[in-house]
């Protein structure tokens, strides 16, 4: 029995060795814990994918075991900000300040912070080292906030000595002079707004305050109307109109009056005919306008009018005004100015003439609605006119050669003062893109848009010399990828990084990528919350912010967007109530937002791609921060929205061909950069 009990010991301490070596070669081969530098990429990588909330949490925690790592606090507490978590993001930027004392970074976004949360007294107290714009501007918010009006105006205009480019301090301190009832200096100040920034539209509704404190009512009414058009259904503004009319009812006699002497003395231009052999060139029907009930004309030739089926007919002289007028029975009706019928049709009515010169005028055309470029304006127009009858109303189309809508869209996309070299990249890139999607309207009667939806044609009026040279030396050229037109999209700044298509058009070709400025350097892996923050803020050089060739607001921009215009704007979307946040729920590599949700008391919306910048305001584009300033109830009583670039940023950047070939690029080395791996094609 004791060998017995001797062997069993024996055998259990063999197992007891055995499980321990066992043990310890599978901890050695267990994957280490994550180190604090893999979790933190792994957050920023949530956060781009979209992942907001995990995002979040992880970084919590990534702080909570890393104390006095100020770098990863400092971006938790961006993510804080735009999460509407206000306080929280204050002690971390509390914590950070008092480390660093002199870390500017760090006290601006504490006094920004503070005063989104409406903690005015803290960011009055804030001491610094020294002075900057930056820092008085938000004290200056606060002051008003306040309403201490003085101390206000004090620190907005250090801000602005400090720093000339401050739309929204001329803002501010417009809104106090209005308050003050110096209308005078309040028109100055919100007239300096709008010249630095045209994209601060609430801008405008102040102007017209001013206005009215001016007695000033015919500019008062334009400037309400303007205002209408930037802002659709916005009742503070209808109501406003009302109110004027009705005290002024003089005011639409004189402006119909002006329209009836604007259309008797304006004159249809003469256009330069396209030079050389037209025969066999494409030709495009562009949509000018749908869904209209009355449209004024005025003809630049001897014309002839006729239905298509060329049963009704009659013909006329050079400078002959017409009406055109859609009735309830769905026939388009033409009447000469003094109201007489001329032609009755429920087929399409072509307006035609033989002398290439000639033009058609087409007075109060509408553009831009929603956005802060929206107009009015009376536009000439090479070719045919087309007036299709659809149950809403008459659609307008033009139809014309591929080189003479060229001769419009290149001064309406691009200025004609710019290099040669940029003209011409513009000419190819546009004849392109309309190569590309001939036929995409055909359901609504036509090709393209005169819209920027499609591309920016705004008629004969800006076309010059220097367009016409840059179209006619790229005649008949496009650019291919494997023997196939490309999509050649393009945008008026890419703030010095192009992009890649977003997430919503489904379309990835190799010749569309994300490429940095050629002066700016590529971002190192996705860029952290605080550092694309920056990115975004800091004005760096590139050939996209060359200042003969981009406003200051198109390459950098910080506008502020009421919450009752945003709810507004989803009103038929979605019904969520009041607006709770707005978060980014995923960007691109570049930085670009590729979705948002706005979450509100009675429900959540989520919005995508290129209708983000329309339904958050009228947002200059997609690369941008957001954060909320909160109100005496707790909501947000508007959104901060700091931005890089203007438009969708795929493609040819329009500033910065300027630069490029300011500094001596030519066309073909423009093209190569904004569309790798593609190749210039003659078609005709």
């Amino acid at each position: 029995m004791p060998r017995l009990t001797s062997i069993r010991l024996y055998v259990i301490l063999l197992l007891l060795v055995m499980i321990t070596v066992v043990t310890l070669f599978a901890t050695a081969y267990e994957d280490p814990a994550p180190s604090t530098e893999e979790q933190y990429r792994h957050a920023i990588d949530l956060y781009y994918q979209g992942e907001f909330e995990q995002s979040l949490e992880l970084m919590a925690t990534i702080v909570r075991n890393n104390p006095a790592n100020d770098r990863i606090r400092f971006d938790f507490t961006y993510l804080l900000r735009e999460a509407g978590r206000l306080r929280e993001a204050i002690y971390h930027l509390t914590h950070l300040v008092n480390t660093n004392p002199h870390q500017a970074a760090y006290r601006n976004a504490l006094l920004a912070t503070s005063y989104l949360a409406g903690n005015y007294y803290r960011v009055l107290s804030l001491k610094g080292p020294e002075d900057s714009a930056e820092a008085s501007f938000w004290k200056g918010l606060a002051a008003y906030d306040l309403g201490v009006y003085v101390l206000a105006k004090d620190h907005l205009e250090k801000a602005v000595a400090l720093s000339p480019f401050q739309p929204l301090a001329y803002y501010f301190l417009g809104l106090i002079n209005l308050a003050e009832k110096d209308y005078a200096q309040a028109k100055t100040n919100l007239t300096q707004a709008l010249r630095q920034d045209p994209n601060l539209f609430v801008a405008q509704y102040e102007l017209a305050r001013a206005d009215l404190g001016l007695g000033d009512y015919k500019t008062a009414y334009n400037r309400l109307k303007q205002a209408e058009r930037v802002s659709p259904d916005n009742p503070q503004i209808q109501t406003e109109l009302q109110n004027l009319l009705a005290a002024h009812p003089q005011l639409l006699v004189e402006e119909e009056k002006e329209a009836v002497t604007h259309r008797q003395t304006a004159a249809a231009p003469r256009a330069v005919p396209l030079a050389g052999e037209t025969t066999g060139m494409t030709t495009v029907r562009i949509g000018l306008a749908e869904q209209v009930k009355s449209l004024w004309a005025k003809t630049g030739g001897a014309f002839t009018l006729t239905t298509a089926s060329g049963t009704k007919a009659i013909t006329g002289n050079p400078q002959t005004i017409l009406r055109f007028t859609f009735n309830p029975q769905g026939r388009i009706q033409a009447h000469d100015d003094r109201d007489r019928l001329l032609l009755e049709s429920a087929e399409p009515v072509l307006l035609f003439y033989n002398d290439p010169s000639a033009t058609t005028l087409l007075f109060q055309m509408e553009y831009g609605r929603g956005y802060f470029w929206a107009g009015q304006a009376t536009r000439a127009y090479r070719g045919a006119l087309q007036l299709l009858p659809f149950p809403a109303g008459m659609t307008i189309v033009n139809q014309l050669t591929m080189e003479e809508y060229l001769y419009a869209v290149v001064p309406s996309e691009m200025p004609s003062s710019w290099p040669a070299a940029a003209l011409q990249a513009q000419a190819i890139a546009a004849r392109t893109y309309a190569f590309a999607n001939l036929g995409r309207y055909r359901q609504r009667g036509f090709d393209l848009l005169g819209s920027v939806a499609s591309q920016a044609y705004n008629g004969v009026t800006g076309e010059t010399a220097a367009v016409r040279k840059a179209v006619d030396a790229t005649r008949g050229q496009i650019l291919t990828y494997n023997g196939k037109p490309i999509s050649a999209f393009y945008s008026a700044n890419s703030g010095g990084y192009s992009a890649v298509p977003p997430a919503t058009w489904n379309f990835y070709p190799p010749y569309l990528q994300a490429i940095p400025d050629k002066l700016v350097p590529a971002h190192n892996g996705l860029p952290s919350p605080a550092t694309l923050a920056d990115w975004i803020a800091t004005r760096i050089p590139s050939y996209s912010s060359n200042p003969k060739y981009s406003a200051r607001s198109a390459y950098r921009w910080r506008v502020i967007v009421p919450r009752e215009e945003i709810e507004r704007r989803l009103q038929n979307r979605a019904q969520i109530g009041q607006i709770t946040r707005i978060i980014t729920v995923g960007r691109a590599s570049c930085g670009r937002v590729e979705h948002v949700l706005v979450q509100g008391t009675a429900g959540q919306c989520r919005i995508s791609g290129d209708s983000i910048r329309s339904s958050l305001g009228g947002l200059r584009s997609n690369l941008f921060t957001v954060e909320p300033k909160l109100g005496p109830d707790g909501l947000p009583a508007f959104f901060i929205f700091s931005g890089a670039g203007f438009g969708h940023g795929v493609g040819l950047d329009q500033s910065g061909a300027a630069g490029m070939a300011a500094d001596g690029f030519s066309t073909q080395d423009i093209l190569a950069h904004y569309y790798p791996g593609t190749t210039i094609t003659k078609l005709y």
